[in-house]
């Protein structure tokens, strides 16, 4: 490594005071999108931002990126603005379809083309783009942004040459959001190109066509150097990246969803394709794998020789970045889970209360409708009792010899007519008994006179008592005469 490799100013410079472009008669501005009182002001030179775009356009199946040169300053109100004069690609760079990386011949050549340029003129940020995957910033870009951007004003731009968006990062100075997206830049040129400027500006913003452009250089040609086998991984280098592939690939379908939610495709064509991007994206990830290793010994090695730290302090830092990230998520993702319960039972809650209510109310109207179906059904009793009297005397006044036949044993019941037939019964029983025992106890007793006159007569009255025999037995077939 060479002695003049830099990559800014260790010490942290406070910046200089300047005039504003757009407080500048010299300069034409115009704004590309919709910058924000609270964002940083960012002014893009013309050339600088069509050569990062002709840069972007060049290849779009590989990431692409390089640095921006420029400086930071200050307005009289002491407000901080951002200039970018010039811009720089990079070269003997790694990168595939989803991730760019700076190597060590990187940055010593980029150190190199810098002293070419004034003193005035340092690092302002990096760009670099992501083909087809939308604007944001990955695991990968935060580290560079953490360990060689990591000023207040330094600033990142990211372009999606597929989609057409592109758009400026900034530092927050806040925990929480540490770096955001900007709403818009402010594009710049000279005061005589007005109308180009005006042109491009809106044919950026998908209003017109791009205009033609042709830069001056387009740069060497990228040469790929072989880099060394890459040691051993540890064991949870492949559960990160895992972790941020499939963090990738979550961000990547609800992009898809959102582009293509309003489309006329069928769910069988966006099903494909997100199939086909899990499918890049997992082809992607041992190589991904392989390669985190190397850029870790890569920006070591940097920081070691630039900046004179120890080795081992990228892994380091590293680790703890993950550790705290991953307490952080736990914490949130907690915290959210006791919201989201809350919030549960809360309805739940009320959903109770307003049942309970529902209940209570229709126990009163079915309370109400209870006592009115009583004092109904009382008054039709009174009613009906009020009538049969009614019927009653309007049937003695139409039939009044019943009342006389009703007092006959025939108009009785049933049960009483036959107590009284069983009594009459037991009565005439009773008389008949008693007359006949009276009419026994009244008869003469017998004389012997008597029973001598009946002898003759009645010879089988006799009996062993009276001193005679016993009337001799027939035999009945021998006294029978034979027919």
């Amino acid at each position: 490594m060479s002695d003049d490799m830099h990559f800014g100013d260790v010490e942290e410079a406070q910046p200089e005071q300047n005039l504003r472009p757009d407080r500048n008669r010299h300069f034409a501005v115009v704004a590309y999108g919709q910058p924000t009182a609270s964002d940083l002001p960012i002014f893009v030179d013309l050339d600088v931002l069509l050569d990062m775009e002709a840069h972007a356009a060049s290849d779009k199946t590989v990431e692409l990126g390089g640095v921006m040169l420029g400086g930071h300053y200050e307005d009289t109100d002491g407000k901080a603005f951002v200039v970018i004069s010039d811009s720089l690609r990079a070269e003997h760079y790694e990168s595939t379809k989803g991730s760019f990386k700076f190597t060590h011949d990187t940055w010593e050549k980029i150190s190199r083309q810098r002293d070419e340029f004034p003193a005035d003129m340092q690092m302002a940020g990096w760009y670099h783009t992501h083909p087809d995957w939308g604007v944001f910033l990955s695991g990968m870009d935060m580290f560079i942004c953490d360990n060689f951007f990591n000023k207040p004003l330094d600033v990142a731009y990211v372009i999606d040459p597929c989609r057409l968006d592109r758009a400026f990062f900034m530092w927050t100075g806040k925990p929480k959001e540490r770096i955001r997206r900007t709403g818009g830049f402010f594009v710049t040129a000279s005061r005589f190109r007005q109308a180009e400027l005006e042109q491009v500006v809106q044919a950026l913003e998908g209003k017109q066509a791009m205009p033609s452009y042709t830069p001056g250089s387009a740069g060497s040609p990228n040469i790929y150097v072989q880099s060394p086998p890459p040691p051993p991984k540890p064991a949870w280098e492949g559960m990160a990246m895992m972790g941020m592939l499939a963090l990738q690939f979550c961000l990547l379908s609800l992009i898809a969803w959102k582009l293509l939610g309003s489309s006329d495709a069928d769910s069988a064509t966006i099903a494909k394709l997100q199939l086909e991007k899990e499918l890049a994206v997992k082809a992607e990830a041992e190589q991904l794998a392989g390669q985190a290793q190397r850029d870790l010994l890569v920006m070591d090695r940097v920081l070691h020789e630039v900046k004179g730290t120890e080795h081992g302090l990228v892994e380091n830092y590293r680790d703890e970045t993950i550790k705290r990230k991953d307490a952080e998520i736990a914490l949130r993702n907690s915290h959210e889970v006791q919201e989201k319960r809350m919030k549960e039972f809360e309805a739940s809650l009320e959903l109770l209360k307003k049942n309970n209510l529902d209940q209570a109310a229709e126990m009163e109207v079915w309370k109400a409708k209870t006592e009115k179906l009583d004092r109904e059904r009382d008054k039709l009793a009174v009613d009906l009792k009020a009538r049969d009297a009614q019927v009653a005397v309007l049937e003695k006044q139409l039939n009044p010899e019943q009342e006389t036949a009703s007092s006959s044993i025939f108009a009785w019941p049933p049960t009483r007519r036959t107590w009284w037939y069983l009594g009459g019964g037991a009565i005439v029983l009773a008389v008949f008994g008693a007359a006949g025992y009276w009419f026994r106890t009244q008869s003469p007793p017998a004389t012997d006179e008597s029973l001598a006159a009946n002898d003759g007569a009645h010879p089988q009255l006799r009996t062993a008592a009276d001193g005679g025999s016993p009337p001799p037995k027939v035999n009945r077939d021998e006294s029978e005469t034979p027919r």
